[in-house]
């Protein structure tokens, strides 16, 4: 179970993401405009915190692939490497809307 939560670590943060961008454009759609420059910067101030957290969680997979023995081994650590890969490209594309008030 553990090698799978690794494994998925990437998208399990994307999703998280989009969760989270998600409430809050909708509580910032309902509580004020959704283009309030207030809750556009609590938007891209969680996408930067999930960036980071998908970079530093990245780096370490790439440490742990690093000293990898066996396939086996190396597939589950490849495969989470990419993961979180896909999921910082993903988390930086999903952000650019509000950075740019769209």
């Amino acid at each position: 179970m553990k090698a799978w939560a690794w494994m998925l670590g990437g998208l399990t943060l994307w999703g998280f993401h989009f969760l989270g961008v998600y409430l809050i454009a909708s509580v910032a759609d309902v509580a004020a405009e959704a283009d309030d420059p207030a809750w556009r910067m609590a938007g891209l101030g969680f996408s930067a915190a999930c960036v980071l957290a998908g970079v530093a969680l990245g780096l370490l997979a790439l440490r742990r692939l690093r000293g990898a023995e066996g396939e086996v081994s190396r597939f589950r650590r490849e495969i989470a490497v990419l993961g979180f890969g896909v999921a910082v490209v993903a988390m930086i594309w999903q952000a650019l809307p509000t950075l740019t008030g769209h």
